[in-house]
Parts: structure tokens; C-alpha cells; sequence
């Protein structure tokens, strides 16, 4: 089975990557693929500048 991560703001690929089929894969995944959601670097870093985001206060930066 696979997963397929695209962006969710703009539906950007992001990445593909072969997993372990599950009992319930057939029935969340569409032709053998599953879909997750990421942010790709070009919307990430406009929500960052929209939101003041990247600015370094210390801190885990990935919350």
C-alpha cells in the first residue's frame, strides 16, 4: 500500500512512500493509495510570514 502526502492549502505533492496494508486499507485508500496532509515549504513559509510565525522566542520550533 501506498501513502500519498500532498499540501493541504495548495495540493502540492510532497511525497510518496510505500507502507504495511492494514485490516481497514481498502476502505480509507482509493486505487491501493492513501492521502495524508502536510504543508510544503512555499505555504509554510507564507503562513509564517502571514502570522509572524518564524520568529525564534525559544522553544521547540516544530509546535
Amino acid at each position: 500500500m501506498k501513502i500519498k502526502t500532498v499540501c493541504a492549502w495548495c495540493g502540492a505533492f510532497i511525497s510518496e512512500t510505500n507502507c504495511l496494508e492494514t485490516k481497514n486499507f481498502q476502505a480509507l485508500a482509493k486505487d491501493e493509495v492513501m492521502v495524508s496532509h502536510g504543508l510544503c515549504p512555499t505555504c509554510r513559509q507564507a503562513i509564517e510570514i502571514k502570522y509572524g510565525l518564524n520568529k525564534k522566542k525559544g522553544g521547540n520550533e516544530n509546535v
